[in-house]
């Protein structure tokens, strides 16, 4: 180890900037006001932005309705409302606590079983029946997506034993060891250079233009060595804010957010909350399944969407199941975005449908991983999606499995 790698925190350009953020105090309200007029009289101080400095201040991956700078409304507590830049990161901070923003504070929902409630909190009051249907999200066009596979009404009128339960996944950050952190240098032929921390230069390069105003080709983003990502960096975070201070002071200006900050700011895995009902034969066929899942997207649409779609694909596994339905909503609550994290979409489904197994399992008096053979997908089999499956190994794996781990050999305690 010699700690030779260059971070973006540790990147210094002539005559650069230091910035801190300005993230709301509340997890719902208006903004009635916003006085940087403080904070720029603090000497050291080179620039204030808010969201009056974007010609474009509306993002979002695959529901576009996620300022940049909050503006009329704070949805979560976290989100960016100021960015200050000044000599000193000391400078900084000072500055940021010299900002008076006047809240109108809203009831707000956390729990996206509630939100889902025609009493809830409404979120996004501007994007209904456009961008969403209450608090549920219209992922593609639709606030529910649905996926079905077979007859299960005759599948379950076939079973012997139904068997059902609710599962929930809790949200998860991934915390990675570096927080976010750019470094923006505005250029003279126009433009921007762009060091960034981020998962996807890509997708930040085109929508930081479409933010800034910008031609593609004048804005360029670098990607330096990333200290851990795990999804949490795999959008367009703190990038335009960045930018759009440095065109407005004319200096290079990086933001390399606290720790604590990127705790309240940082994105989380998508909670889920699903119901699976079960339909079976007394020799441990199955014969249907019935799935809804609730995910908490957070107070923006980002990426859970995309979550949200796979949950609807994979759902059930890798089970041969005739009879398949499911149903999906993705749900704005007032907690920080969810974003992807670790097995993006599928770890939440694939605790519900293995916990179904076990349950479903014990109820026939089988042994579980005999159970999962008897239901594993072969190859000609057809998955939830009603295609057909080739080169499928999941048996073959199952049986090395069960001669490494010795399984059944001995004690109970071997399993």
């Amino acid at each position: 180890m010699t700690g030779q790698v260059l971070y973006v925190g540790d990147m210094h350009l002539p005559g650069m900037l230091h910035a801190r953020g300005l993230l709301s105090s509340e997890h719902h309200a208006r903004i009635v006001s916003i006085d940087t007029s403080r904070a720029e009289r603090l000497p050291g101080v080179r620039g204030v932005a808010t969201a009056r400095d974007l010609a474009d201040n509306v993002t979002g991956q695959i529901v576009k309705e996620q300022p940049i700078f909050a503006d009329t409304k704070v949805r979560y507590r976290g989100e960016i409302v100021a960015l200050v830049a000044a000599d000193t990161e000391e400078i900084a901070h000072a500055a940021v606590e010299l900002i008076d923003v006047k809240y109108e504070p809203l009831p707000a929902v956390f729990d996206a079983r509630e939100a889902m409630k025609p009493d809830a909190p409404i979120i996004h009051e501007e994007g209904q029946e456009k961008l969403c249907k209450g608090n549920r999200i219209m992922v593609f066009g639709h606030d529910c997506l649905q996926q079905i596979h077979g007859d299960v009404d005759k599948g379950f009128a076939e079973a012997d034993i139904i068997v059902e339960e609710t599962i929930s996944t809790s949200g998860q950050r991934s915390v990675p060891i570096e927080p976010h952190a750019c470094l923006v240098r505005p250029e003279a032929v126009g433009g921007v250079t762009v060091w960034s921390n981020t998962q996807v230069p890509f997708m930040v390069s085109g929508t930081l233009a479409q933010a800034l105003g910008l031609p593609l080709n004048k804005v360029r983003v670098i990607v330096p060595a990333v200290g851990g990502g795990f999804g949490q960096k795999g959008q367009m975070t703190i990038e335009p804010n960045v930018a759009a201070l440095a065109l407005k002071v004319r200096r290079p200006v990086r933001w390399a957010m606290s720790m604590h900050d990127n705790m309240v700011y940082g994105s989380t895995k998508a909670p889920h909350y699903m119901t699976f009902k079960l339909g079976l034969k007394r020799d441990g066929t199955l014969t249907a399944i019935h799935r809804t899942h609730i995910s908490n997207a957070g107070a923006y649409g980002s990426t859970a969407c995309i979550s949200s779609g796979k949950a609807a694909m994979i759902g059930s596994g890798t089970y041969r199941i005739p009879n398949q339905s499911a149903e999906v909503w993705t749900v704005y609550t007032n907690t920080s975005q969810s974003a992807p994290f670790r097995g993006f979409g599928m770890s939440q489904p694939s605790v519900a449908i293995e916990t179904m197994m076990d349950i479903a399992a014990r109820r026939v008096g089988m042994d579980p991983l005999e159970f999962r053979l008897r239901n594993a997908l072969v190859d000609g089999d057809r998955c939830g999606t009603g295609q057909v499956m080739h080169s499928v190994g999941i048996t073959a794996c199952l049986e090395k499995v069960k001669m490494m781990a010795r399984w059944g050999v001995g004690t109970s305690d071997s399993r």
